[in-house]
């Protein structure tokens, strides 16, 4: 329900189309370049000491570097929704990316793949025993993020609306669900320009999530 959604739900942005998340946060990656050159002439055994040297710190700082590009790339993916993470391994790169997400806690055998768009919106997948990393399916509950200002009073107004179900639940926040499709339920948060869409293909589970205490939070 985030702005430019339908009001009633009905085209959740978790599903919209066939790429639901083009503008996915990419890491930077810079390069670097080494020349060297100059006349040659007869060296002594201090020069080829003093090249060793330089050999050795160069090689050091290459394999630095390299390790240190892996370990973007890997953060890069992590936030393309391209791995699936242990949930120490998602707390992790939440926290150090500094990324706004909120998630409905860990399940058992279960590992959790996150998109992060440019916008601030964000998706935590759940993948049960790490699998449909590439399922692009509606198999899978997915608890979305999204910025949105007055989430709250929108969340609430849009419970009002013929056909939808709204409500104010036990944390103080603004619920509301389309009556045909029970499936994805929205929860404005109180005091926050947040709005979350939960999102569970089983019978009233994503329901039960926005009714449960505490059970809807952020990342931290």
């Amino acid at each position: 329900m985030a702005q430019g959604r339908d009001d009633q739900g009905e085209n959740s942005e978790l599903y919209r189309s066939e790429d639901p998340f083009p503008d996915v946060d990419f890491i930077d990656s810079g390069g670097f370049s080494y020349r060297g050159g100059g006349e040659k002439r007869k060296r002594g055994k201090g020069f080829y000491f003093i090249v060793t040297l330089l050999i050795v710190a160069l090689l050091g700082g290459a394999s630095y570097y390299i390790m240190g590009k892996s370990t973007r790339s890997n953060d890069a993916l992590k936030i393309q929704g391209k791995v699936a993470m242990s949930e120490q391994e998602l707390r992790d790169v939440v926290v150090a990316k500094k990324i706004t997400v909120y998630w409905a806690g860990p399940l058992e055998e279960t590992k959790y793949a996150l998109i992060a768009n440019k916008g601030g919106s964000t998706f935590v997948r759940y993948l049960p025993k790490g699998n449909g990393l590439n399922d692009t399916t509606t198999s899978y509950r997915v608890i979305a993020t999204y910025i949105q200002k007055g989430a709250f009073l929108i969340t609430q107004s849009a419970g009002n609306v013929v056909g939808n179900v709204g409500f104010t639940n036990v944390d103080g926040n603004a619920v509301f669900y389309v009556k045909t499709r029970p499936t994805n339920v929205y929860m404005g948060i109180k005091d926050k320009d947040i709005q979350i869409e939960i999102y569970d293909p089983g019978i009233d589970q994503a329901l039960g999530l926005a009714l449960i205490h505490n059970q809807v939070k952020q990342i931290r």
